[in-house]
Formats: structure tokens, C-alpha cells, sequence
């Protein structure tokens, strides 16, 4: 089953500073969730059921393969647009589940992961405003991608 799951939310701040927190996973992962990826090596890393891989993507602030478990092929990366208001941060996972691995995504990993990536753009956008001294910061989530992915 090929699957798409993409969040975008619009956050006040510059892509520079953005692109500072989403490096770091332990500023604005949400651990009242689940617990932070842990670097195993350079590269890789541990995120509780899966293993990730961070690679270079064109365009990708941050990106990962997910190198485990194996019935699950996807790539998945953070993308940080200049726009009016701020940056556009997106969140995307593409790839597909293969065998038992179908009912594993849209039972437990999809919705966990529409989960934590809400509440991990909370967390950026909790920073940034952090870094204010001033009130009036926006941030707007972009009709029909809060939460959306598809699936076919």
C-alpha cells in the first residue's frame, strides 16, 4: 500500500531559526508522547519501533529513510518555505507498507504519528514565541493539512 502523509503549518520565524529546532530533536520533540529519537551512530537513529537513517535530500531541512522494521519502505523530511507571515514548515512521509505492515501503519504508526507531529510543531511554535519579547507572533495551519495524509 503506497502511503502520503504530509502536516504544513505556517509559524512566524525565519526558515534559519526553524531550521535551528527541527535539528533538535530534544528542544521540541514531544516526550509527553513518546521519547525522543536517540542518535545510535552519525546517522541513525532509534525512534522507539523504527530505525532512521538521515540522509541528504534536495530541499529537505532534515530527512530520514526509514531503515527499519522491513515492512516498512519510506523516506521521510522536513521542507522550510519563505513565505509572507513566516516560514511554511512541512512534514512529509512517502513510501509504502508491504504485507502485515499495512494494518501496523493505519492502525498504530499513523495515527501516533499525526499525534506527535502536531504537538512537535506546538513545541516549535512554543519556542519560537519564546524568542519574543514581544506578543503578536502567528501561526495558522493550512486548510485540510493539519493532521492530513492520504493513502491509496
Amino acid at each position: 500500500m503506497k502511503i502520503v502523509n504530509r502536516h504544513e503549518r505556517l509559524i512566524a520565524s525565519s526558515p534559519a531559526r526553524i531550521g535551528e529546532l527541527v535539528r533538535d530533536f530534544d528542544r521540541i520533540w514531544p516526550t509527553e508522547i513518546a521519547p525522543a529519537p536517540q542518535a545510535v551512530s552519525d546517522c541513525l537513529f532509534d525512534a522507539g519501533p523504527m530505525l532512521w537513517q538521515e540522509i541528504d535530500r534536495p530541499g529537505a531541512s532534515r530527512a530520514f529513510v526509514v531503515a527499519g522494521p522491513g515492512g516498512l519502505r519510506a523516506e521521510h523530511w522536513f521542507e522550510l518555505q519563505q513565505v509572507d507571515g513566516g516560514t511554511l514548515v512541512s512534514h512529509t512521509v512517502e513510501g509504502e507498507t508491504l504485507g502485515e505492515s499495512e494494518a501496523v501503519w493505519a492502525e498504530r504508526i499513523e495515527p501516533l504519528h499525526d499525534l506527535l507531529l502536531q504537538a512537535l510543531l506546538d513545541n516549535v511554535e512554543a519556542n519560537v514565541a519564546s524568542d519574543e519579547p514581544r506578543a503578536g507572533g502567528r501561526s495558522v495551519d493550512r486548510p485540510g493539512m493539519r493532521g492530513g495524509s492520504s493513502v491509496s
